[in-house]
């Protein structure tokens, strides 16, 4: 980096190990970890004058690390913190020297996230920064993993507002998934429920759950039964997979920056 730069740091954490091996080269971009996995950026913004808009170019880089860290949380399903560091501006002959133009701003919040060890991309990984509240829904099911009904509600809620919109591009047997998941998250997101067509469906696969002594059939889902909780625990693979199809084919109606 030089003094006739934009130069940014960005503080990532939340990894539970190296990243990548070898360390990425990506253009402007020096990536560092450290002994606790934290990852440090400094990027470097060139060829500015004394008229540049420093508000706007620092918006745009933040926007670019946003849509880097958006893109290893949706990898791993895990979220992690983002912290901007100092931005230094360049130093222009008139102005006599450089100034520290922000510092320690937080951008996202934290989990511990487990990243599998692998060889860096050759450009930085980016996802539209319109896919963000996805993602974050996405990343925020690993918060739960002993918890197999957070972890499927949290796919749901992805599944629910995209699935219209891309159904179609989906199989046959996948069309079935969907809609079981959908009873599934019902039985549990319910103190009792007697719907009819959720009532149909637990009962036949789960008949601990049935309730008696109601005046209508009733299922209801008990958190503490293991039987129960191994019972949605094998529907959240699939869950979790038609919801990051679902934000992946999302990604391509989605602009760069909004």
């Amino acid at each position: 980096m030089n003094n006739q730069a934009l130069e940014i740091t960005y503080h990532i954490r939340g990894f539970g190990q190296i990243v990548y091996k070898p360390t990425p080269e990506w253009p402007d971009c020096i990536f560092e970890q450290d002994a606790n996995f934290d990852v440090m950026l400094s990027i470097a913004e060139r060829g500015l004058t004394a008229e540049t808009d420093f508000d706007s170019l620092l918006m745009l880089t933040d926007a670019r690390v946003r849509q880097l860290v958006l893109a290893w949380e949706f990898q791993y399903g895990r979220r992690l913190q983002l912290i901007r560091g100092n931005a230094t501006l360049p130093s222009f002959p008139q102005e006599g020297g450089s100034a520290t133009i922000t510092s320690g701003v937080a951008i996202s919040d934290r989990v511990e996230a487990e990243v599998v060890l692998a060889p860096p991309p050759p450009t930085m990984p980016q996802v539209p920064l319109g896919a963000e509240r996805w993602i974050r829904t996405f990343a925020e099911a690993g918060d739960f993993s002993d918890y197999p009904e957070e972890q499927l509600r949290r796919h749901y809620l992805i599944i629910e507002e995209l699935w219209d919109a891309y159904a179609s591009r989906f199989e046959s047997v996948d069309q079935t998934t969907s809609k079981e998941i959908g009873l599934v998250r019902h039985f549990v997101s319910h103190a009792e429920c007697n719907s009819e067509q959720v009532v149909q469906f637990i009962s036949e696969h789960l008949p601990s759950a049935i309730v008696s002594g109601r005046s209508r059939p009733t299922v209801r889902f008990d958190r503490l039964s293991v039987e129960h909780r191994n019972f949605v625990g094998r529907r959240v693979p699939d869950s979790e997979r038609i919801a990051r199809r679902l934000i992946e084919l999302a990604f391509a109606d989605q602009p760069p920056f909004t």
